[in-house]
């Protein structure tokens, strides 16, 4: 990925559009949970990513594993990671176009073919 924010924005549109002419040309979801993965370990770089308690207060759900974080007695430091690393939902959607991941709110299942 480039250093500018635009052309990673025009990049990853892309790659997960692909060609509109066709179904077939649409980025599979292996390369798409690939690329979120990606997206959020570069953000986690600059400092620690948004709390489960923040991402929840402004409306977005949280898996079910990220919701026991959440209210686990655990410092913010635990509240603030990216516990995807340590699922296995992301290891089998980054391995296989049609992961047996189905609890909701998973953000890799949404990668998943209709």
């Amino acid at each position: 990925m480039t250093n500018n924010p635009i052309d990673d924005d025009r990049l990853l549109r892309e790659l997960a559009t692909g060609d509109e002419t066709g179904e077939d040309a649409r980025a599979g979801s292996r390369l798409k949970a690939r690329i979120y993965t990606a997206l959020v370990r570069r953000q986690s770089e600059s400092g620690p990513i948004e709390s489960l308690s923040a991402t929840r207060n402004a409306g977005s759900a949280l898996c079910v594993f990220e919701e026991l974080v959440r209210i686990a007695p655990v410092g913010s430091r635990a509240k603030s990671a990216f516990l995807c690393n340590v699922c296995h939902a992301r290891v089998l959607a980054e391995s296989m176009e049609n992961p047996p991941v189905w609890w909701p709110h998973c953000p890799y299942v949404g990668f998943k073919k209709p």
